[in-house]
């Protein structure tokens, strides 16, 4: 396979979320290296919804951890609301990510000795977020996914699909620049699946820019961007009109 041409300029823009120049990641274990990203370029721009697609092994998940600050890359440059954040401290990083970025992950991890409004409400308080307004917040973002009336309940009294209608419920509460989805529907049978897929659509079209890795062809059409991940690569992109 061929890879995209780089696009190596990076360049301050109100519109660009997300800009990446030659991201590598390189993991060492009993001296053997593992390449799971070899020079990726990308963009996101305000209001996308980026679809990360490809096989198992492809650095999908390692890219979108990168994204989130959860990782560092190993080579490149990466801006984030333009701003570089290679050489952030483990601190600094945090506080990015509890204000600009919602996370939505495979397994919920939702607390499980916590109510549904805690669990909400906990990203909040690590904030230091006055008790109105966090009161406020969790109420809206519980409505918003349809899970207002569940909100004393535990995690263990809810589906799988209700559990992660919390977890974007929790990703929305503290109003982030971008949604990071990594196989949100992993979990989930294929009726919950499409039912978490709707509320990311609809989150889209309100606005919100979307980063999701997904191993389902289907849900790559709720995307307005999807990119290919092959070997570490970005091999091919394709817009929601199929031009590629």
């Amino acid at each position: 396979m061929d890879t995209l041409e780089a696009d190596t300029n990076l360049s301050t823009d109100a519109r660009h979320v997300i800009q990446m120049d030659g991201i590598k990641k390189v993991f060492y274990t009993d001296e053997i290296e593992t390449h799971a990203l070899a020079g990726v370029h990308l963009h996101v721009e305000d209001g996308d919804f980026l679809s990360i697609a490809g096989p198992s092994g492809c650095g999908k998940s390692t890219l979108l951890s990168i994204m989130g600050l959860l990782d560092t890359p190993t080579e490149g440059k990466y801006l984030l609301n333009n701003e570089p954040v290679e050489d952030l401290t483990a601190n600094q990083r945090a506080k990015i990510r509890n204000r600009e970025v919602g996370f939505i992950f495979q397994s919920f991890n939702l607390i499980g000795d916590l109510s549904v409004y805690e669990n909400v409400e906990l990203p909040l308080v690590y904030r230091g977020m006055p008790t109105k307004e966090r009161k406020q917040r969790v109420h809206d973002a519980l409505e918003k996914v349809q899970m207002a009336h569940r909100l004393k309940h535990l995690p263990s009294q809810l589906s799988g699909g209700q559990q992660q209608r919390v977890a974007v419920a929790r990703a929305l509460a503290g109003s982030p620049r971008i949604l990071l989805a990594d196989e949100p529907t992993g979990n989930l049978d294929s009726k919950n699946g499409e039912r978490v897929m709707e509320l990311l659509k609809q989150l889209h079209e309100e606005g919100a820019t979307i980063c999701m890795v997904t191993h389902d062809e289907r849900h790559n059409e709720y995307a307005s961007r999807v990119i290919h991940l092959f070997d570490g690569k970005v091999v091919k992109e394709v817009s929601n009109s199929g031009s590629s």
